[in-house]
């Protein structure tokens, strides 16, 4: 039987953060025993093997589902049907020893989510609390396409993913 595995997506427009705050905040999260899956979602098309490699060219023969492995990682690469599969469903295939699935990405689907927004945005939106919504503003110091976030805002990104999964 399968557990059902928290998930929190980490949302926002283009270059607010929102892999800044998923390579801060696993670390953390690490310490603290938990076991993370991220999953980037939807994006339109990404290769993660390249030409003149063995899995590679078994992909290219026409293998539907190609893997390579060590003592260390496994990467699987499986053809998929014309729509990509669900989050639930990467999921239950391939999260099912980890605590928490954070999602870049796509807010769309009802997970709790938190939202990061920049300082302009901050001051043209409503403050919105939900117990399944957590805004955080991005800011930038050294320059306008480095999102920083404060230690508060890391504090609060945990605890709201802490809170997801009780």
């Amino acid at each position: 039987m399968s557990k059902d595995i928290p998930v929190v997506s980490i949302v926002g427009k283009q270059n607010t953060g929102k892999t800044t705050l998923i390579s801060l905040i696993v670390p953390l999260l690490k310490k603290k025993g938990y076991k993370i899956g991220t999953i980037k979602y939807n994006i339109p098309s990404f290769e993660i093997d390249y030409k003149g490699k063995d899995t590679y060219r078994h992909y290219q023969a026409g293998a539907d589902v190609v893997s390579i492995s060590s003592s260390k990682k496994l990467a699987i690469v499986k053809r998929v049907s014309k729509k990509s599969p669900s989050i639930q469903t990467i999921i239950e295939s391939n999260y099912q020893d980890i605590d928490i699935v954070l999602v870049e990405g796509y807010k769309h689907w009802r997970y709790p989510y938190i939202e990061i927004q920049n300082n302009l945005q901050q001051r043209n939106s409503k403050s919105k609390a939900d117990k399944h919504h957590l805004r955080i503003i991005s800011t930038a110091n050294t320059h306008p396409l480095v999102p920083a976030f404060t230690e508060n805002d890391l504090k609060n990104a945990i605890h709201f993913i802490e809170s997801t999964m009780k």
